[in-house]
């Protein structure tokens, strides 16, 4: 049976858990390909992982994709911070921070 990218997404997220981030990350792919890159909460989820692999630039590179798509997304600025830190791109991951803890102050 073929999954949808939303079925992909939920199995993504239980690999997530179980800190299976390589199938994770295989996971979010597959429903990015599915969907014809248009929702960005796949390219966060993929970032995170990213993130728990220490590989800073592919997790830069997705939270980009996610923020182009979507300039308020919450997740897409905090986890964009955390990979610049970790590139000691300071300033630049300040700015995402900070923009990550507006979005989610104006949500409140």
């Amino acid at each position: 049976m073929k999954m949808s990218a939303q079925d992909l997404k939920d199995q993504g997220n239980r690999l997530f858990i179980a800190r299976k981030y390589e199938e994770a990350i295989s996971c979010y792919s597959k429903a990015i390909q599915l969907r014809c890159p248009t929702v960005p909460t796949y390219f966060t989820n993929r970032a995170l992982c990213y993130l728990k692999l220490k590989q800073w630039e592919l997790a830069s590179q997705d939270c980009k994709r996610a923020l182009d798509m979507d300039s308020s997304l919450v997740k897409g600025h905090f986890f964009f911070g955390q990979a610049l830190l970790e590139m000691e791109c300071c300033d630049e991951a300040i700015v995402h921070l900070q923009r990550g803890f507006w979005s989610l102050t104006v949500l409140l």
